[in-house]
């Protein structure tokens, strides 16, 4: 039986949801159903990062409109990351030439040189986004435990924002997408997903490492009886409107870290400021609607009761965004 590699690939890490698990089983909301999976089996999906074949055409529009437009000192890597993103498709075509043009026979080494090449289209991305999440997890265990300490080493913020902004972008992208985007336009973002997220990503990491002493963090502790949930998106903006695509003035970062914990990064005049770091469960109910509102699929807690409580509460929660704005 060939080797096929990895899948089930997750967009989501499993040891940031453990803290909503118990033996490695979660409360999951999808579709309006609440159900009880392994940990394994949510925020994931086969071949999520599977690399699409990007055209050149395809390529030039990422050059023109993405990279173009990124700051000065990150071209150069933004470009590195296309053609990496290139390469597995083009090393495929050239060994189909070479069958074909050549007349090579699909020998061992043919077949060998072919699966190789469907295996890095199948999992590079998947092993960069791995990278990403790895480096991440000192600073969630950090975070959980009360300490900011890390912020203050330039080289651990900079991978701190940049993971952050890789989270906020995988999923919440594809979402705006799918319901902003003509089928044409749909088309073209799917096929340059995979280097836009991130492009993006270190884009809005860098903005925000520049600006960090623009922005306060918060650790919000709640002991209430309305514990955190989270989602399969779990860094939301704040300042965003669940129901439409406007784009929002402000970046208010709102990131559930367990169920009794949660990171604010705020801009010190947002109207998200908490009165007190220790919250109400009034407090922690309107950021479980919120999250349950940004997500992607799937909203995750500890028990099931939660989760009845916020697709209860939800329906009403999205028909007040939408009577506030006109959308």
């Amino acid at each position: 039986m060939p080797n096929v590699g990895k899948k089930l690939h997750h967009y989501v890490p499993r040891f940031y949801l453990q803290a909503w698990a118990q033996k490695k089983l979660i409360y999951c909301l999808q579709e309006n159903a609440i159900f009880r999976p392994n940990l394994q089996g949510v925020a994931a999906q086969n071949y999520f990062y599977r690399l699409d074949e990007i055209s050149p055409e395809d390529a030039e529009f990422v050059r023109r409109e993405v990279i173009a437009n990124s700051p000065d000192g990150l071209r150069e890597g933004h470009e590195r990351l296309l053609r990496l993103m290139l390469l597995p498709y083009e090393a495929k075509r050239h060994l189909e030439e070479l069958r074909i043009t050549k007349q090579v026979a699909e020998d061992d080494e043919f077949r060998d040189n072919a699966a190789y090449i469907e295996r890095t289209i199948r999992e590079m991305n998947e092993n960069m986004h791995t990278a990403i999440e790895n480096d991440f997890r000192k600073h969630l265990e950090a975070l959980r435990a009360g300490d900011l300490s890390f912020l203050k080493d330039d080289n651990e913020a900079a991978t701190f924002y940049r993971s952050l902004s890789v989270q906020y972008a995988r999923t919440n992208h594809i979402k705006q997408s799918e319901r902003g985007m003509s089928p044409q336009n749909y088309a073209l973002y799917r096929r340059i997903a995979h280097p836009l997220v991130h492009i993006v990503a270190v884009n809005v990491g860098l903005s925000l490492y520049a600006e960090r002493h623009h922005y306060q963090f918060i650790l919000i502790d709640n002991q209430s009886k309305v514990p955190f949930v989270t989602a399969d998106q779990p860094l939301i903006n704040l300042a965003a409107n669940p129901t439409n695509d406007d784009p929002p003035a402000n970046f208010d970062v709102y990131y559930p870290l367990s169920p009794t914990k949660a990171l604010l990064i705020l801009e010190p005049s947002s109207p998200n400021m908490p009165l007190n770091t220790t919250v109400d469960a009034r407090y922690a109910e309107i950021m479980n609607l919120r999250i349950a509102a940004h997500a992607y699929r799937q909203v995750f807690a500890k028990s099931q009761h939660q989760l009845e409580t916020v697709r209860e509460d939800l329906p009403a929660f999205l028909t007040c965004f939408r009577q506030n704005t006109g959308s």
